[in-house]
């Protein structure tokens, strides 16, 4: 879009630019009615002088006139590009999502016996309430994302919905690609219907995962542009959390 506006002021500019020279061309071929003392129509002086001054205006207008044209042709390719380019970039987006709900579907969480998404929701409240102990009796901050990091990594990474399967990794293996997709394609609708489709405890794990753990720089700008933002706050490990994040 920023390339755009900028090929369109450019070209706002030069046509500008090409009335101004075409309306001294004009002037050009006046002078000599304005002046006729000083000028014959049929002689070699006057010639000499529209072709001296008219001429390369001319030449300057007919340039001017061919890069606007090339200028077209360009922002007419670069709009296919990018159509092409949503093209296969949601293609992908919705076989990634095949296979991530086909992984979901088999999830498991042997503490509680829940599957699907519901093993998420009952995981991300143990993991929760884990680390909210661990401030309590290792006494750090839980609101300083360097204190409370390696508790909420190592909660996510030892418990038996990861330990075992890996299906927490796996999880995000599946997830950050779709999110990668998304904002490279620029799939807004795709990840509205993505946001839809989360959990509230599979959009806190993804959103304390890539914000604080792994660093995802696609997933965090989703996040300050409104992905997931939806998460209530009885979902954060603290409430100070949402600035974070968000």
């Amino acid at each position: 879009m920023e390339k755009e506006v900028k090929l369109s002021g450019q070209e706002r500019l030069l046509k500008s630019i090409s009335w101004v020279l075409l309306g001294i061309i004009v002037a050009v071929f006046l002078v000599p009615v304005f002046l006729p003392s000083n000028f014959c129509f049929g002689s070699i002086d006057y010639a000499i002088y529209v072709g001296g001054i008219a001429g390369p205006l001319a030449a300057l207008v007919g340039f001017i006139y061919v890069y606007l044209t090339f200028l077209g042709q360009q922002r007419q390719l670069d709009n296919q590009r990018e159509r092409l380019d949503r093209d296969e970039a949601s293609k992908e987006f919705s076989e990634y999502l095949n296979l991530w709900n086909e992984f979901r579907a088999k999830v498991t969480y042997t503490w509680d016996k829940k599957s699907g998404s519901k093993a998420f929701d009952s995981y991300w409240a143990n993991v929760k309430s884990s680390v909210k102990n661990d401030s309590k009796n290792q006494e750090f901050n839980i609101s300083d994302p360097k204190a409370f990091k390696d508790s909420l990594k190592a909660h996510l990474t030892t418990s038996s919905f990861n330990k075992a399967t890996g299906q927490y990794e796996t999880f995000l293996r599946m997830v950050y690609p779709l999110l990668e997709i998304a904002e490279r394609g620029k799939l807004e609708s795709r990840l509205k219907y993505l946001e839809n489709q989360l959990s509230e405890g599979e959009k806190a794990i993804l959103v304390y995962s890539a914000t604080f753990l792994d660093n995802k720089d696609f997933a965090i700008n989703l996040f300050k542009s409104g992905f997931c933002q939806s998460l209530p706050d009885d979902f954060l490990i603290s409430s100070d959390h949402r600035k974070m994040i968000f």
